[in-house]
């Protein structure tokens, strides 16, 4: 048994606007992943669906947690002529770092993954959540099970 397994994970929700502050202290806590609901990284869109907030305090956040050695998960709810041109975005996220994108059940999946005709199945157990990744990448990109399925 790997030593990660023997681990038990914790994981804080967050929207990530003070992650920067508050990085160290949730790894000192205990925290080990860190899950960030953002829906963009387009900067005026975030503005717009964030009561005015700024994205840089989120980008600033989710480096510092890696840097603290927390795993980051992003929790994305696509919605059609939104952010729905941001897919291959996110895709490039886990060609760059070892994050997990996950897609809420807001648009249907058929979409999402016809962008993405390299993606192939993880195996293990996610809970809830479908994971796959690209072959050369370091992350990978889960879909969110409906409640029902």
């Amino acid at each position: 048994m790997s030593s990660e397994a023997a681990m038990e994970r914790r994981t804080m929700v967050t929207d990530g606007q003070d992650l920067a502050e508050k990085a160290e202290e949730y790894k000192a806590a205990g925290v080990t992943d860190v899950t960030v609901v953002v829906n963009t990284f387009n900067y005026t869109r975030y503005r717009q669906s964030n009561d005015g907030k700024e994205l840089q305090p989120v980008i600033d956040g989710i480096n510092r947690a890696v840097g603290a050695g927390l795993r980051i998960r992003l929790d994305v709810a696509l919605k059609e002529g939104f952010n729905d041109d941001e897919i291959l975005d996110f895709l490039q996220l886990t060609l760059m770092h070892r994050y997990d994108i996950v897609f809420l059940p807001t648009i249907d999946y058929a979409v999402i993954k016809e962008k993405m005709p390299m993606l192939r199945s993880v195996e293990g157990d996610f809970g809830d959540v479908e994971m796959y990744k690209y072959a050369v990448a370091r992350g990978r990109i889960g879909f969110l099970k409906n409640r029902g399925q």
